[in-house]
């Protein structure tokens, strides 16, 4: 697991890169996935991680400049497992058709990626916990949702890969 700073700026560092990280994989891991569900999901997961960065560069300028009060972190709810899958579910028009193209690589791009997303949401988690400023608690207790919310679309992901129907009996909680 990541080791948690000692400092709030050194911690929105750290996230930064962990997001950068994530961006990096998600957009390289989608060119080479052979499922188009799989590479649309990995495309919309780098969408979100580009978003997750700016946020934290906008939090860590405040932070910076002594200017947390000033700052407006989300008017918008987290990312949820809802609004993943629901998205997702729309693109699955032919996926089915490539299972048969889909081999162990996709598999384990999936699996590397929730080791990412749950190193980020334990990261988030901690974050939380050692923030003393409540904007900044809430900001990581919400990216930890989200970093939650993307580890489990990426598991459904593994079980869509094994069994296409499990993915039509089980509506949008899969």
């Amino acid at each position: 697991m990541v080791e948690l700073p000692k400092t709030v700026e050194e911690i929105l560092q750290k996230s930064i890169q962990l997001e950068e990280e994530g961006f990096k994989y998600y957009s390289e891991s989608a060119q080479k996935v052979k499922n188009s569900l799989g590479r649309r999901m990995l495309e919309r997961l780098a969408n979100d991680e580009k978003n997750h960065i700016e946020r934290f560069k906008k939090l860590y300028e405040a932070v910076t400049n002594k200017a947390v009060d000033q700052v407006k972190l989300s008017d918008r709810q987290p990312t949820s497992f809802e609004m993943i899958f629901d998205r997702l579910k729309d693109q699955l028009d032919g996926a089915i058709e490539e299972l048969g193209e889909t081999g162990v690589d996709d598999q384990e791009i999936i699996e590397m990626a929730m080791d990412l997303e749950n190193t980020a949401r334990f990261f988030y988690k901690e974050a939380a916990q050692k923030a003393e400023d409540e904007k900044i608690k809430h900001f990581f207790e919400l990216l930890a949702k989200e970093e939650d919310a993307h580890y489990e679309v990426l598991q459904k992901t593994l079980q869509f890969f094994d069994d296409p129907s499990l993915f039509f009996g089980m509506g949008n909680r899969m």
